[in-house]
């Protein structure tokens, strides 16, 4: 399992389902410009069936952005990348070839433009290193198509004026992609310096904070066992068989408690608070089994994204904590985490306000597994052992 990749989807995925409307434009666009040109150019046209097959490869594109886009299954790949470059390069070569010699004007020629407007609509998903790649790649493949072409033209200028205009297109707007993704990813990178400089502050706070939490639960269970205990030991004047056996059940109480209060993790205080918060505060709490308390070594991130689908199951009115759990264990080289989401199957509209929290999750745990089933949500995953 690798880390997480420089791209805007996987530094921050809620920025990355907010510009998803970009990919929908896309989706819509692009077959719309190629379907377009290829009618006003049909006059063109050698092979009709040549031609219409380009568009169908457009929309199959398109279709293919939308779903390999999807927050559900992020993260968009390189594969992914690949395989949406290739076929609308495709597509491009395929239209040309379908206007044969009667191919006379550059601009009659829609597969620049569709495939430099794809690799900007790809500027969230991927790395700008591979959308540079992917653009250069491209640009050399409409060149070479052009090159073919240009005895075709009516203008008579040199053949690497046509390749320079045709490959304009797509050398600019891959560019622009790979600028703002660079830009973008860079911008996080400075905000996350400063957020962890913050986060180390704020913990050395919050440990004196939880130091003087247990010196203060110390204290209590002092005043309210073993001092009476002892004074009334004073009072008596006399060690009893009686006062033998108290004094192991206070020290065992004392030593339970701390013991337990050792153990805790931020898992288990985060439970507590969200059952305090809760509408009903007798509501039980959600069961955890965490036995090495693994939870400790989670990093900010995968905290982070544990957290919010945590906060965001028990904001919902059919969210049944009798019928959630969470237990994290240690596997052969990972840590597996099973999170069990106590929402009724025929709740659509709850279980789609969860997700865009496990579409977070998704991105963050990249082997993450979602199963339904008639009562619950049940998502698997694991995290690096540390």
């Amino acid at each position: 399992m690798t880390s997480r990749e420089r791209t805007l989807q996987q530094r921050d995925p809620l920025a990355a389902m907010v510009g998803r409307p970009i990919s929908y434009l896309a989706a819509i666009g692009l077959p719309g410009y190629a379907g377009v040109s290829t009618w006003l150019n049909r006059d063109s046209i050698v092979h009709p069936a040549l031609a219409a097959a380009a568009v169908l490869l457009v929309v199959v594109a398109s279709v293919a952005l939308i779903r390999l886009s999807s927050p559900l299954r992020a993260p968009f790949t390189s594969r992914a990348l690949v395989l949406l470059v290739v076929l609308v390069l495709l597509a491009s070569g395929i239209s040309a070839v379908s206007m044969g010699a009667n191919d006379s004007l550059l601009r009659d020629d829609w597969g620049g433009p569709v495939v430099g407007l794809l690799i900007l609509a790809l500027a969230p998903y991927r790395p700008a290193k591979e959308l540079a790649v992917a653009g250069a790649l491209s640009a050399i493949f409409v060149g070479v198509v052009v090159l073919v072409q240009a005895e075709n033209f009516v203008a008579a200028y040199p053949p690497i004026m046509f390749v320079v205009t045709a490959t304009v297109p797509v050398v600019a707007l891959s560019s622009a992609a790979a600028t703002f993704a660079h830009v973008l990813v860079r911008g996080l990178d400075r905000w996350d310096v400063q957020a962890r400089l913050a986060f180390t502050e704020l913990a050395d706070e919050r440990g004196r904070f939880i130091a003087r939490s247990v010196q203060q639960d110390s204290v209590t269970i002092l005043n309210q066992q073993v001092v009476p205990f002892l004074s009334e030991l004073r009072d008596r004047g006399e060690v009893t068989v009686h006062s033998r056996r108290r004094a192991r059940e206070i020290a065992d109480a004392v030593r339970d408690s701390m013991v337990a209060a050792a153990d805790r993790s931020w898992l288990d205080d985060l439970l507590d608070e969200v059952v305090a918060a809760a509408a009903d505060p007798e509501a039980p709490r959600v069961a955890l089994a965490d036995p090495a308390a693994l939870a400790r070594t989670m990093t900010t991130a995968e905290r982070t994204a544990l957290r919010a689908l945590i906060v965001a199951a028990h904001g919902h009115p059919s969210f049944d904590p009798a019928r959630s759990g969470i237990s994290i264990g240690a596997g052969p080289a990972r840590c597996e985490v099973v999170v069990r989401v106590g929402i009724p199957a025929g709740d659509h509209a709850e279980r789609s306000r969860l997700a865009p929290f496990i579409a977070v999750a998704r991105v963050i745990f990249a082997d993450l597994h979602v199963e339904h089933d008639s009562s619950a949500l049940t998502l698997r995953f694991s995290y690096e052992q540390r």
